[in-house]
């Protein structure tokens, strides 16, 4: 197994303040990043920021719309809530043709990420974490010797994060998050969209590029975009971003299931 030469001060910080910085610079001296952030997934409530250590432009991405809400339709989180664990490269995991969704632009293209690897593991009671290692345009994109000597990592990053972490609280009173996600996106604009647009919704919002969606459906790239624009008109949006920020604003709503969540953002309902 491929040990670096920095492991040293990783084990002596176990369990010290300094672990996830030092545990950063172990795998930076593996393999050069630009920006990095450890998370904490939540069962309950909000996305618990371990560390991070991102440039100035990517630190807008994260705070003002990924740590907000964002995270839930994140390659990351879906992949962390159906139990994927250890290193990961980001087109490897993300839905075909990722590149081109809307999530993509929104976050990565924005955040200016070119290339992005990590590790999805596990803290000490079991519940997920994530670890992002970015690369924007000061690097060049990571080479498969860069990605082989990450992964031969995993197995002990594994163990370590067993042992130093535990996971946040958990917020009394509040529905498992991802229970509360799907509910949403099955609900999501169930007033006014007709049963075909919301499954257009579903899959934007999960990260599906136009592309992928119609073929996802088993229709037309044109089908997809009338009912695209048809979705913009009857939720009266301008734009994707509006589409994501609206779903992240229900997020924080209390929601039962039951009707049209966006008539909690919106008391007199939307109308056609």
């Amino acid at each position: 197994m491929y040990v670096p030469d920095t492991i040293t001060p990783v084990v002596e910080q176990l369990g010290q303040p300094g672990f996830s910085r030092a545990l950063l610079e172990m795998l930076r001296d593996t393999a050069p990043f630009e920006s990095a952030i450890i998370l904490a997934y939540p069962s309950e409530g909000r996305l618990s920021v371990v560390d991070d250590e991102l440039h100035d432009e990517t630190q807008a991405g994260y705070f003002d719309s990924y740590v907000q809400g964002l995270f839930v339709l994140s390659p990351l989180y879906i992949q962390s809530m159906q139990g994927r664990r250890g290193f990961f490269h980001l087109p490897d995991i993300a839905p075909q043709d990722f590149a081109d969704s809307e999530f993509y632009e929104l976050y990565y293209s924005s955040s200016g990420i070119l290339d992005h690897t990590g590790y999805l593991l596990e803290s000490g009671d079991g519940s997920p974490l994530a670890i992002s290692l970015e690369r924007g345009s000061g690097l060049p994109a990571y080479t498969q010797e860069e990605k082989m000597r990450l992964n031969a990592l995993a197995p002990l990053l594994a163990a370590l994060a067993r042992q130093n972490w535990q996971a946040p609280p958990k917020e009394t009173g509040n529905r498992n998050l991802q229970e509360h996600v799907e509910l949403l996106l099955q609900q999501f604009g169930s007033s006014v969209l007709s049963p075909r647009e919301r499954e257009v919704v579903q899959l934007v919002l999960r990260g599906f590029p136009s592309k992928t969606v119609a073929r996802e459906l088993g229709i037309s790239a044109h089908t997809e975009q009338v009912h695209r624009k048809n979705i913009y008109q009857k939720l009266t949006l301008n734009s994707h971003n509006e589409l994501f920020s609206l779903f992240i604003d229900l997020l924080g709503q209390p929601f039962d299931g039951v009707g049209d969540p966006i008539d909690a953002l919106r008391p007199s309902g939307v109308k056609q």
